[in-house]
């Protein structure tokens, strides 16, 4: 296997040192992670500066709209702050799933199951979610959000709550005529409508007040059904060197000099590494995963970090940090990066696959174990009870 020193100095005219074994880690970062870095970069060196005419102008336009209180933005970092890594992650899974109004239409299987987690943690972010200034961000619709704003304010009555949700658009048309045939108080009733109208609002978040957030990377289709691979490190392209020429005997300033410009070239190569490492990668996830990507299979091939690193010759260490904690767009939704990867199972057998059988059993959750353990064998996959119980469990979100 060619060695990371290797390909970074052949491919990238670098010379690996101190300063680029420490950054490494630059490698983990995430896109507003690395932006964050290079901004103090440029902070601590007085000769680097971000060159803002280099900046697509669709980026400089969204970033100008960005308000200092941004709904979406506020909320992160507050649970950026007070979760741990794992549930930062799911957190933000959950707050990349909104849709526009602020409703969370994810179901929360599909949640655990894509960030590996269980459904009952998934509901507790959630909940919290919920209650972040008890704004109901992450209900699920309209009906859920009115009816937690009640219930938030003490005036939810379960009675005639469930007769307004069951006649919305008899009340939209003014028409109380069903008052007629059920046992409600027509007083009692019209009065709590004009309650809900005068206290609830009709969605958590206001158009003008959401900013999307952006992943680390996408996958996109051209005009032919290609893929096109994009990593949103804006910055990178605008870091730029200002050159001082002063002629000084003083030696002491010659080699600061020295320094700040060693500084920006070993900043911008590795910079460069990371972005051509990551677009190497997944130009080798949306080859093998087309089929899951364009939507004609519920189910991955067989890929996983070992294999990434056999097909880009680098560490699985390497392609590790690279893939860390990194979000990316697709014809699919926003996913993990990592989500894309699944491991072997069984000869060419994915562990997606398997579950994707798994699941397509009527009645999967209520079949032995075992019982599941001899369909797969007749499909040609021996894999053991033990294993079949995991997967199902992975599958419920009990593990």
């Amino acid at each position: 296997m060619i060695k990371l020193e290797n390909i970074i100095t052949n491919d990238l005219n670098i010379t690996l040192n101190s300063f680029l074994y420490n950054s490494i880690s630059l490698f983990k970062y995430s896109s507003d992670e690395l932006n964050d870095y290079i901004i103090n970069k440029c902070q601590d060196n007085p000769l680097i500066y971000v060159d803002e005419e280099k900046i697509p102008l669709s980026i400089l336009s969204y970033k100008n709209e960005i308000k200092d209180d941004d709904t979406l933005s506020e909320i992160l970092q507050y649970f950026n702050c007070s979760l741990s890594r794992k549930d930062q992650l799911t957190m933000r899974y959950i707050i990349y799933s909104l849709n526009s109004n602020g409703f969370l239409e994810a179901d929360t299987k599909e949640i655990s199951s894509i960030m590996n987690t269980t459904k009952n943690t998934v509901e507790y972010l959630i909940d919290l979610l919920q209650n972040y200034d008890n704004r109901g961000i992450g209900c699920k619709n309209i009906i859920d959000f009115l009816s937690f704003q009640l219930k938030y304010k003490k005036i939810y009555n379960e009675n005639l709550f469930s007769v307004f949700i069951s006649q919305m658009s008899s009340i939209q048309k003014q028409d109380y005529s069903f008052l007629k045939s059920i046992d409600v108080n027509e007083t009692d009733f019209l009065s709590y409508v004009d309650l809900i109208k005068d206290s609830c609002e009709l969605s958590p978040i206001n158009h003008e007040d959401i900013t999307y957030l952006t992943p680390d990377a996408s996958i996109l289709l051209d005009n032919n059904n290609n893929f096109v691979i994009q990593i949103h490190d804006y910055l990178l392209d605008s870091v730029t060197f200002e050159p001082i020429d002063l002629t000084t005997a003083e030696h002491s300033f010659a080699r600061k000099i020295e320094s700040y410009k060693n500084d920006y070239e070993e900043l911008v190569s590795i910079l460069n590494a990371r972005k051509v490492y990551l677009s190497d990668i997944l130009v080798i996830i949306s080859n093998v995963q087309n089929d899951y990507l364009m939507g004609n299979t519920s189910f991955l091939n067989t890929l996983d970090q070992n294999m990434l690193s056999d097909y880009t010759s680098l560490s699985p260490a390497t392609i590790s940090r690279l893939l860390h904690n990194k979000f990316i767009s697709t014809p699919r939704g926003i996913l993990p990066i990592k989500f894309l990867l699944s491991k072997k199972c069984y000869k060419n057998f994915s562990v997606s696959y398997v579950k994707y059988l798994i699941q397509n059993l009527a009645d999967f959750e209520n079949i032995p174990d075992n019982k599941i353990s001899g369909i797969l064998n007749g499909q040609g996959i021996s894999i053991s009870r033990r294993t079949v119980n995991k997967y199902k469990n992975q599958l419920l979100g009990q593990i």
